[in-house]
């Protein structure tokens, strides 16, 4: 199931085994990377993926986004946090995406799919579990849509 996936990094290409994609999760589960809030954040949004309910969660997932863009045209995304609850897979993905997210154009982050998703949760996801491991670049893209310099209205 996971032959040919890899786990990028900035310089070393490695093949993912099914061991380290669940360890793998499971660290950024339970210490989240990028976690918490901004103060004054460029662009700042909260959605929810009522489908994946749990015991630690029967409302869903839910993920809210805080995200400091530079002045450069494209802006970069400085920085980023995140806060939630929810499945684990909903909680890493936001934490190993959140972490690509710094330094990256915003422009390139908006163009993030589910295949670049999947090369970063190391496995192929079914539809229903795209949905949760997309959950933060929803709210990115629902940020820079509702953001007040676009000219754009996300309540429309």
């Amino acid at each position: 199931m996971l032959s040919g996936l890899f786990l990028l990094g900035p310089a070393v290409r490695k093949p993912m085994t099914d061991t380290f994609v669940r360890e793998l999760l499971a660290d950024h589960s339970r210490n989240p990377r990028h976690y918490g809030r901004l103060s004054e954040p460029d662009l700042q949004w909260e959605t929810e993926n009522p489908q994946c309910v749990g015991p630690t969660h029967p409302e869903g997932d839910r993920v809210a986004v805080d995200v400091r863009l530079s002045e450069d045209s494209p802006p970069i995304v400085e920085d980023v946090r995140f806060t939630g609850e929810g499945c684990t897979l909903s909680q890493a993905t936001a934490s190993l995406l959140a972490e690509a997210m710094v330094g990256t154009p915003l422009d390139e982050v908006l163009a993030w799919d589910g295949a670049f998703i999947e090369d970063h949760v190391g496995m192929d996801l079914t539809p229903a579990r795209l949905q949760c491991a997309e959950l933060v670049l929803l709210a990115v893209r629902q940020a820079v849509a509702a953001d007040d310099r676009t000219g754009s209205d996300a309540g429309d």
